[in-house]
């Protein structure tokens, strides 16, 4: 199966069975997709997994693996970020246009966009350096910044924003 496929989360078959029932959100041509949400909470608990090696790498110094480590955790929450913009937001923004919710979703989207921002910004700042004790101490600080903040994101997409999603 291609990486769009499995992305939208379609079946090995390139033809839709003649009895499947296709759920779009109001004018968005986004389809619902029963396992987005389950599939969104296993990233959150894939990324949070990976970010946790990161200050026991730091504290061991074992710099090439951090470096290794941050490279995957960059490609897991680029591809989530992806699914959540194409999938969740856009589903969502349709779904509840003048809607009582439409403003928290506009605002959960944008704030989404900024967090992403943030932390590629991390990502690539220590991506970019030879990576040695001189460093640790401030990615240490930057780590633990970042690791609020996004673990505050889950929180709230996880409690207030997926539950939204719905055909």
């Amino acid at each position: 199966m291609s990486f769009f496929g499995k992305l939208f989360g379609k079946k090995e078959s390139s033809q839709p069975e003649n009895n499947q029932k296709v759920h779009l959100s109001k004018n968005s041509g986004v389809p619902y997709n029963k396992d987005l949400i389950k599939t969104l909470t296993q990233d959150h608990n894939k990324l949070i997994e990976i970010f946790a090696k990161f200050s026991k790498l730091a504290q061991s110094k074992k710099y090439k693996t951090l470096k290794q480590t941050l490279k995957a955790f960059k490609i897991e929450f680029e591809i989530h970020n992806y699914s959540e913009k194409i999938q969740l937001y856009l589903y969502l923004q349709n779904y509840y246009k003048n809607s009582d919710n439409e403003d928290f979703i506009k605002e959960m989207a944008n704030s989404a966009e900024e967090i992403y921002k943030d932390v590629t910004a991390f990502l690539k700042k220590y991506d970019d350096i030879e990576f040695n004790d001189q460093y640790l101490a401030l990615f240490n600080t930057e780590l633990e910044a970042a690791g609020r903040i996004l673990q505050s994101r889950i929180a709230i997409e996880e409690s207030e924003l997926y539950p939204l999603y719905k055909k």
